[in-house]
C-alpha cells in the first residue's frame, strides 16, 4: 500500500531545512523576492513532493494524478497533513489534488485554474547504476511504470499559452522536442523551463 507523509520524515525536514526559496524547484517556477508567488498546475503529480514545497514557499498549487492508487495516497496524505497544526499554516489552504489524467483535461484546468506555471515531472526509465530508491518511490513506479507519452504531455502543456512551463528530467538526459530557455541543475536532476512570451 502506497501511504505518503507531508507531516514528518523527508518532506517534513525539507519544509523546515530545504533552503526555501532557494531550492531549484522553486527557481524553476520563478518565486523571487518581490515578485508574487506563481499558480503552479502540477500535470504529473506522483508523490506530490515538489508540489508540496511549492505550496509551503506560498504558491496556489494544483496537483493532477492519473492513476487511482496514488491520487488516493495524496488526497489522503493531504487530508492528515491538513489535521497537523504546523503543516497546515506552513500550506495555507494552498494545495489540493485531483484524480485526473492532464492528457485528457488539461486544456479544461488550464481555463479554470488559470495557472502562471505548467509543471511536467514524468516518470523516467530508472538509471541502470542508481542506488535502491525508497520505499516510497519503488512502490511508485511497481504502480504507475514509465510515462511513455510523457514527451506527448510536453507538446500538449506547450501549446496552452501559459507563460512558464517546466520540465523535472534526468540531469544528463536528451531535451525534449526543442532546447529550453533556461536548465537549472540539481545532483541527479535538472529543470527544463521554456517560456511563452506571445
Amino acid at each position: 500500500m502506497l501511504r505518503l507523509d507531508f507531516v514528518d520524515g523527508t518532506l517534513g525536514w525539507r519544509r523546515r531545512h530545504g533552503g526555501g526559496r532557494g531550492q531549484a524547484v522553486a527557481k524553476a517556477v520563478g518565486l523571487r523576492a518581490g515578485v508574487p508567488p506563481p499558480k503552479v498546475l502540477d500535470c504529473t503529480a506522483g508523490l506530490g513532493r515538489d508540489a508540496f514545497i511549492l505550496a509551503t514557499l506560498g504558491c496556489q498549487v494544483l496537483g493532477l494524478e492519473r492513476n487511482s492508487v496514488v491520487a488516493s495516497a495524496l488526497i489522503d496524505a493531504l487530508q492528515r497533513a491538513q489535521e497537523d497544526e504546523v503543516t497546515a499554516k506552513a500550506m495555507g489552504g494552498r494545495l489540493s489534488f485531483l484524480e485526473a489524467d492532464s492528457l485528457q483535461v488539461l486544456p479544461e484546468f488550464v481555463s479554470s485554474f488559470q495557472p502562471q506555471v505548467l509543471f511536467v515531472d514524468p516518470m523516467h526509465p530508472p538509471r541502470s547504476k542508481s542506488a535502491l530508491v525508497k520505499k516510497e518511490m519503488r512502490i511508485l513506479r511497481e504502480e504507475v511504470g514509465v510515462d511513455a507519452d510523457a514527451e506527448e504531455l510536453l507538446r500538449l502543456a506547450l501549446r496552452q499559452g501559459v507563460p512558464r512551463v517546466v520540465v523535472k528530467m534526468p540531469r544528463r538526459a536528451d531535451a525534449w522536442v526543442k532546447s529550453p530557455r533556461h536548465q537549472i541543475m540539481g545532483r541527479s536532476t535538472r529543470f527544463d523551463i521554456f517560456i511563452n512570451t506571445s
